[in-house]
């Protein structure tokens, strides 16, 4: 479903495939125990190999960008197909969630 590393104090999450009302629920879950848990509050997801995702996972990512912003870390997206980038711009929450174009963008605004 996804792979991970860190760079940093950041943790970069590579989600894979789509990411839908089948699966958000568990990747939500997945990040929350793997990272947010256990004080890993710095997360990039990079969306590069996410070819579609729907309003669940629009649900996920607010709620893990709630998670890491509540516990003093921060949030961010990065390398969204053009596809994913229409979701985000039609629902706004590319207003919300900061979203960069590559993961190094991402990190150099974290810190």
């Amino acid at each position: 479903m996804y792979r991970s590393y860190e760079k940093g104090n950041v943790v970069v999450v590579i989600p894979q495939g789509e990411l839908d009302v089948t699966n958000s629920t568990n990747f939500k879950n997945a990040i929350s125990s793997e990272f947010i848990d256990k004080g890993k509050v710095n997360i990039v997801l990079d969306m590069s190999g996410v070819s579609y995702m729907d309003s669940s996972a629009l649900g996920t990512i607010i709620s893990l960008y709630k998670s890491c912003r509540m516990n003093g870390g921060s949030f961010a997206i990065a390398g969204l197909v053009d596809s994913v980038r229409r979701l985000f711009a039609i629902t706004a929450l590319d207003k919300v969630v900061p979203i960069f174009d590559t993961v190094d963008d991402a990190i150099k605004r974290m810190r």
